[in-house]
């Protein structure tokens, strides 16, 4: 019941109880209800079984003292029965039980795993581990260390843990090592996947970088000579960087060694090959590590094969980074209001970084020519994408108009010439560090760039990316909901662009919430957010990027479903949107005033925003008049005080609008 019905489980005990007292017991041949109270139970089967065959028992007409006789005598005579059952039962579970016992003894400094309740359900059970023994009580119960705790268990639940030896192959056993195909159906992107490990070799040059076309012949010219004097920095063949190295920290000394996994026969000569590219770039070495991980080959939609290593297991115990990671949007607002922009990759961005010798060991991964370990730091660290990060604020550091994003470096200026000058100073630094730029991976001198899975134009505006629109276009009906989550997510990192999106979407997720069923039930409602989905994102909507020189405009509105914001600036005297927000109520929210509904989405509203209006003046503009005393006279009631209280580190100016012209909020507050 527990496994079937995880939920509500309880609802059944008496039933299940109640079956299970009625029905005969094999070791003892009657039912415990039969042992207990010395007669049979009119259930629910037996009376099922009476109306069928009309076989009704009489009940005999007895006085109290024989009836009291009869049950007593009844009671002896059927323990005495049940007792003998019991004995022949005992002795032939003993006899399959001890076929294939074994008796189980743990020593003092054993390694063990337990059997314990798993975290998502206390009534289903699995190995946890390894353990150790800390003291033998009896011949079955042991004291083991759990996590510092000191507890006592039966053997039966205990299960010896045995760790491999890493030096097989001295001792003269064959080691099997293979690796795994799976399907890669992701489609490509500006950011290289984290498990990655490209190998090429060098054949890239200062022709293969993208200059627009758009530019003069005098720009170009510029652009030509200035790639020209820093052609060292454009290749494919990654550099070895002097401004950091890479140092893993593990919280526990235990080496991790995966078994690899099963590989086609016909993929062994493409990861021999990979290896032995890697040993020319000088990216990998032998090793003798106690550590290993397994090798992937990861089936690209090409054909090829990408060559990753699965150091999941390794991260498990890896110290975390705390470097922060860059802001898109924050990027994003840096790049508005610039006329030139340009981007440039560095090549294989993650290898160009050293590690120090005492952690190449962590890397190892074995192969059939034997075990390697990297020299340089490999895609799929927990830390890798942070040391990246780090590296890219050191080589940036102090240099106005670049930011970078990972590895990808954007310049974005107004001028022409002041974007010639930053680039050159870029290139130094490049060089200086000993870093290499991928050439095919660059672009120059753009007014309209490709730019983290969205389209930007140096005159302000942001759109979503062509490519990812077509796969919106193409994306199928799903059946499932795996499937419903998928499309969400695709249709998700766009829901900037789609006004009222949580409104929209709203079939679609609840199809997602616990309880509902795998295999999702598809009506009408669905297959209109569906569609509504993908034309309002083939429609090719267009945002302006914002400008945080200058102010934001915050209108909001709530409905009786939903809460809706729009950010806007305004631009040659018209009011644009920068963003669109909006979600659902939640069920205690239903029950809210009107007046605490419409101060809820100016909360909400200024919180999702935080970044762009804190610490600067802007406009609030909403269709509910009684917001505008809501920092002037007192508020009699709590929430509205406490929302008051939350606002007041916010500098903004609140003005009434009527409700025809707050479309956009009032539009996204309701579904």
């Amino acid at each position: 019941m527990c496994a079937e019905r995880p939920q509500d489980w309880d609802r059944y005990l008496n039933a299940v109880l109640f079956a299970y007292r009625e029905v005969p017991q094999e070791s003892l041949g009657f039912s415990p209800f039969e042992l207990l109270y010395g007669r049979t139970v009119r259930g629910p089967m037996r009376i099922l079984r009476e109306l069928w065959t009309g076989d009704v028992a009489s009940e005999e007409v007895k006085t109290t003292y024989q009836y009291v006789l009869d049950l007593r005598n009844k009671l002896e005579s059927t323990c005495q029965m049940a007792r003998a059952e019991l004995m022949k039962s005992r002795r032939r579970y003993a006899k399959y039980y001890d076929r294939k016992s074994r008796d189980r003894k743990f020593l003092v400094g054993d390694k063990v795993l337990l059997l314990l309740p798993t975290s998502s359900n206390k009534l289903l059970v699995q190995w946890k581990g390894p353990y150790q023994v800390t003291e033998v009580k009896g011949d079955m119960d042991y004291k083991i260390d759990v996590d510092g705790n000191l507890k006592t268990f039966h053997a039966n639940m205990l299960k010896l843990y045995i760790n491999r030896q890493s030096d097989n192959a001295e001792r003269g056993v064959l080691n099997v090592v293979c690796t795994a195909v799976v399907e890669d159906t992701v489609a490509d992107s500006d950011i290289e996947v984290s498990l990655e490990c490209p190998v090429g070799v060098e054949g890239e040059g200062v022709d293969e970088v993208d200059v627009s076309a758009e530019l003069t012949k005098d720009q170009r010219q510029q652009v030509n000579a200035l790639l020209a004097k820093h052609s060292t920095v454009f290749t494919d063949r990654p550099g070895c960087t002097t401004l950091l190295d890479l140092k893993i920290k593990l919280n526990t000394s235990d080496p991790i060694r995966i078994k690899g996994y099963p590989v086609p026969y016909n993929a062994r000569e493409a990861v021999d090959e990979e290896v032995s590219k890697m040993l020319d770039m000088g990216v990998i070495e032998p090793s003798n590590s106690p550590y290993s991980s397994p090798v992937v080959l990861v089936r690209k939609k090409d054909g090829t094969n990408r060559f990753c290593i699965d150091f999941r297991q390794l991260n498990k115990v890896t110290v975390f980074d705390a470097e922060p990671m860059p802001d898109m949007e924050g990027l994003f607002a840096k790049l508005s209001d610039n006329r030139w922009i340009s981007k440039l990759d560095l090549s294989k961005g993650y290898w160009q970084v050293p590690i120090v010798p005492e952690s190449r060991a962590l890397t190892a991964f074995a192969t059939q020519k034997g075990l390697y370990q990297f020299k340089v730091m490999p895609f799929g660290l927990v830390g890798a994408s942070a040391t990246c990060c780090r590296l890219m604020r050191k080589l940036l550091k102090g240099l106005s108009n670049v930011d970078s994003f990972v590895d990808d470096i954007f310049v974005f200026t107004n001028t022409w010439s002041e974007h010639m000058s930053i680039l050159e100073e870029l290139f130094d630094r490049i060089c200086r560090a000993n870093l290499t730029v991928r050439p095919s991976k660059c672009s120059i001198g753009y007014t309209d760039l490709d730019c983290l899975g969205h389209r930007v134009s140096g005159m302000g505006q942001l759109k979503p990316h062509p490519r990812q629109i077509d796969a919106i276009r193409d994306a199928p009906k799903p059946s499932n909901k795996t499937q419903v989550r998928s499309f969400l997510g695709l249709v998700g990192f766009n829901r900037k662009f789609i006004p009222n999106f949580a409104a929209i979407a709203s079939p679609l997720s609840d199809l997602t919430k616990k309880g509902q069923p795998n295999k999702v039930g598809w009506g009408p409602a669905q297959n209109k957010a569906f569609c509504t989905l993908k034309e309002k994102l083939v429609r090719a909507p267009i945002l302006t990027l914002p400008d945080v020189s200058r102010p934001f405009i915050l209108r909001t509105d709530a409905s009786e479903t939903g809460l809706g914001a729009v950010l806007l600036q305004e631009q040659d005297g018209s009011k644009l949107p920068v963003a669109y927000s909006s979600r659902k109520l939640l069920p205690r929210e239903r029950n809210y005033s009107v007046i605490e509904k419409e101060c809820l989405a100016v909360v909400w509203g200024i919180g999702k925003y935080h970044a762009y209006l804190f610490g600067r003046d802007f406009v609030l503009e909403t269709d509910h008049q009684p917001l505008l005393y809501l920092n002037k006279a007192k508020v009699a009631n709590a929430r509205l005080m406490r929302w008051a209280l939350l606002l007041q580190p916010y500098r903004f100016r609140v003005e009434a609008i009527r409700g025809v012209e707050n479309i956009g909020a009032d539009y996204l507050s309701r579904a």
